[in-house]
């Protein structure tokens, strides 16, 4: 078998559905769900990949909107699968542009699902809820929704085309102090400031960013300070968020942070106490092998590949953590230059006709790529051993 010939084929089947798959786009731009709240758009994307011919689990790993949409040729092969984020930005609507994401992924495994059955193999799309902020792929990869692919991918709505993505690993936590009440001007002696230790945290996080030298930040603010300024305060919060490139060190500057919280509370006479804010969400690892083949895909579909740059925007991601664990990439394809993601221009563009051209784009690069891997064992097998050596230098 040609391999052009497999992708123009694949390519044709893109481009005859590209009304409906820009229909659902459009759909899911109109109605703007949030964290496994996405009961439409969830709905919307696997009604389509069965009228497609998917066979579709729905309500997977006990989240009501995450589903898994598989086509198997019966024969032997990889298991390739598209990863479909379908939840809006709360407050901004489709300002990251999930809505042709997931289209992009339906599309590509409509795609791959015309060609399989010479090719062998599997393909499926994971619908994956709650990426901003409610960590979906961080839950279905601990209920074992990923743990039979040999290759995940997913593209991102961005100003620029790239292939190479970079993200933070952070963790968010919330501090609490507990102390003791008093008439801050009659009986000061006899309280114990929660607010205290919360400003020592503040300085000890300040004086440290010397230290840090630009690898790591914690970022914080208050979020019960007291309540009047005459009571000396029994209980104060605040909430941070710990973020660094690398995950090691992230962990470094979050556990040392965590004991001067500690020893803060000693020293003052007050009670520590801390709690988790959500999930974390690891640092990207993408694949250099399968970064390489998309990169060929989208030149040769036209696009100028640009290198990953912070003018981009730098922010968390719950494929990260899929990143850690199987083959994968998240990269990104230009809806329209210049404008930044999380943005009321931006929420327009990707409901614009750049956004249709973005999407279809973005769903044959997907496609051309999970071909270069199904058509290829000694490709598949070098994805692999570059995903052993990046696991062997992070060890």
């Amino acid at each position: 078998m040609e391999i052009n010939t497999i992708k123009k084929e694949a390519e044709n089947c893109i481009e005859e559905k590209k009304e409906e798959l820009w229909r659902l786009a459009r759909y899911l731009w109109e109605n703007p769900e949030y964290n496994f709240e996405e009961y439409k758009s969830s709905r919307a994307v696997w009604e389509l990949l069965e009228a497609f011919g998917f066979e579709v689990e729905k309500g997977i790993c006990g989240l009501d909107t995450a589903f898994r949409a598989e086509y198997d040729s019966k024969k032997p092969g990889p298991h390739i699968g598209f990863l479909a984020e379908f939840d809006a930005v709360p407050g901004m609507g489709h300002s990251c542009g999930h809505n042709l994401m997931a289209a992009m992924s339906v599309g590509a495994g409509a795609g791959i699902k015309a060609v399989i059955d010479r090719l062998g193999g599997k393909v499926s799309v994971l619908g994956t809820p709650g990426e901003e902020g409610g960590g979906g792929k961080v839950i279905m990869l601990e209920r074992g929704a990923f743990k039979n692919l040999d290759a995940a991918m997913i593209i991102h709505s961005a100003n620029e085309t790239v292939v190479n993505d970079i993200s933070y690993s952070k963790t968010d936590l919330i501090v609490e102090y507990y102390g003791k009440s008093a008439h801050g001007a009659t009986w000061p002696e006899e309280g114990r400031s929660a607010l205290s230790p919360l400003l020592h945290l503040f300085q000890y996080m300040n004086d440290q960013r010397l230290s840090w030298n630009g690898k790591g930040t914690i970022l914080g603010v208050i979020t019960d300070g007291g309540k009047e300024p005459i009571y000396i305060p029994d209980y104060c919060q605040a909430k941070f968020t710990v973020r660094s490139f690398d995950q090691k060190f992230k962990e470094k500057i979050l556990q040392e942070f965590l004991e001067a919280g500690l020893s803060i509370a000693t020293m003052t006479g007050t009670r520590f106490r801390y709690n988790w804010d959500g999930h974390t969400y690891e640092d990207i690892r993408n694949n250099k092998v399968l970064e390489e083949l998309l990169e060929k895909n989208f030149t040769d579909l036209g696009e100028t590949v640009m290198p990953r740059r912070k003018e981009l925007g730098i922010g968390c991601t719950d494929v990260g953590n899929v990143t850690h664990v199987i083959p994968a990439l998240q990269s990104y394809v230009q809806v329209v230059p210049q404008l930044r993601g999380h943005t009321k221009e931006f929420e327009d563009a990707c409901g614009s006709l750049e956004g249709k051209k973005a999407m279809l784009t973005g769903a044959k690069a997907l496609a051309f790529t999970a071909i270069d891997l199904l058509s290829s064992p000694e490709t598949m097998d070098r994805v692999k051993q570059s995903f052993a050596e990046m696991r062997r230098n992070y060890e």
